[in-house]
């Protein structure tokens, strides 16, 4: 049986968190590209339901070749917003679980002690 030293085992977790770092980020990139052909065509009165991956990508090499000479700025906001909400969503709602978890409640969480509960702190 061939055992792996401690050397190797930490090697073999960096390059596991590194393949979700870089995972997590691929599908951060695909979920901007989508959000972005979706906010586009939506802004061009397009059914945004068939944005695609590909949308905005095409949008911006017809507005670069002078196809579309008046959307550079929904091109911008698109792109904002999908970027935007890809990576600054997913970001806040972790932040938003992490800072509930390890606090108490501030409100809402008090309450009369039971018999019990007096008699375990000796007050009775």
């Amino acid at each position: 049986m061939i055992r792996a030293s401690s050397h190797q085992i930490q090697h073999i977790q960096t390059a596991v968190v590194t393949l979700v770092v870089l995972a997590c980020l691929l599908g951060g990139l695909a979920a901007s590209l989508w959000l972005a052909s979706f906010f586009l065509y939506a802004s061009l009165r397009i059914n945004p339901l068939h944005a695609g991956l590909s949308g905005w990508l095409d949008a911006l090499l017809a507005w670069r070749h002078g196809l579309m000479p008046n959307a550079g700025r929904k091109l911008a906001g698109a792109a904002l917003f999908g970027v935007l909400l890809s990576f600054g969503g997913p970001v806040f709602g972790l932040y938003a679980l992490w800072e509930r978890s390890g606090r108490r409640r501030l409100y809402g969480s008090a309450r009369f002690a039971s018999e019990a509960e007096i008699h375990h702190a000796g007050l009775l």
